[in-house]
């Protein structure tokens, strides 16, 4: 009877471990590098300025969130809602920002003010410049109380690998042009390990707050993904983070922001 049972544990452990594998080898093919370039493929996208009002008399908390096709971008030919927002959220409201400045403004009964920026081009291109402020010159939030940095993504693995340091140096130069902001620094969805290190250095470095995302796309809870619950034309586009994903993403931010 014993022994049985101990085979049992074995097998289910070793089918644990198969699956887990064949779900993190998926989740790799999906989120290509080739794949994410078509959904962020302008530099420095339009910017998106808004806010969120509780109350007119409150006080206002302006956000800044600097991002890539998670934060800010088109959408996906299914979508009849052709708004640009955070890939893949059904609409505007359940991307993960709007969802964050919505939970914000009502939990510390203030009104928000936000602008986002697709960034997506200081990732690919960190190893020939630095991050030009100058690309925000437009922008209506010029002095964000809080700055979210949610990128790392669209790092490719060869340039995470080779020119990690550089990497860890540009991202450090963009986050100290934000002194008098509190500063959230996101690790990216998909994990890579090399940049969850380098992250979590970068962040440690310039005294920021590090809010780990990884985990959400790690594949451990399927619903976190678009894939859940609509199928995609094209590859990848699935394994983005769905209405589900995106609460969760906002989640943790707050979270990290709560005093």
């Amino acid at each position: 009877m014993l022994f049985s049972a101990i085979a049992i544990w074995k097998f289910d452990a070793v089918k644990l471990k198969i699956q887990t594998f064949y779900l993190k080898q998926k989740l790799k093919s999906q989120t290509s590098e080739k794949v994410l370039k078509t959904f962020n493929n302008d530099a420095y996208d339009d910017f998106l300025d808004d806010e969120y009002i509780v109350n007119q008399d409150a006080k206002t908390v302006e956000f800044l969130f600097l991002g890539n096709s998670l934060t800010y971008c088109g959408v996906p030919d299914e979508e009849p809602d052709k708004t640009k927002r955070g890939l893949t959220s059904t609409k505007i409201e359940n991307d993960y920002v709007h969802k964050l400045v919505s939970m914000y403004a009502n939990k510390y009964e203030v009104n928000v003010k936000f602008s986002c920026v697709n960034i997506a081009d200081f990732e690919r291109g960190f190893r020939d410049s630095v991050f030009s402020k100058d690309k925000l010159k437009n922008i209506q939030v010029k002095n964000p109380d809080v700055v979210v940095f949610q990128i790392g993504e669209n790092v490719s693995y060869e340039d995470i690998s080779v020119y990690g340091e550089l990497f860890f140096t540009r991202y450090c130069e963009l986050i100290e042009g934000f002194k008098d902001s509190k500063r959230v620094v996101c690790i990216p969805f998909w994990p890579v390990k090399e940049k969850i290190n380098i992250i979590t250095d970068v962040a440690f470095s310039t005294g920021s707050r590090i809010c780990d995302l990884s985990h959400l796309g790690s594949g451990i809870d399927p619903e976190n993904f678009a894939s859940s619950y609509k199928k995609y034309r094209q590859p990848g586009v699935g394994a983005h983070p769905g209405d589900t994903g995106m609460d969760r993403i906002a989640k943790n931010i707050l979270c990290v922001l709560s005093e």
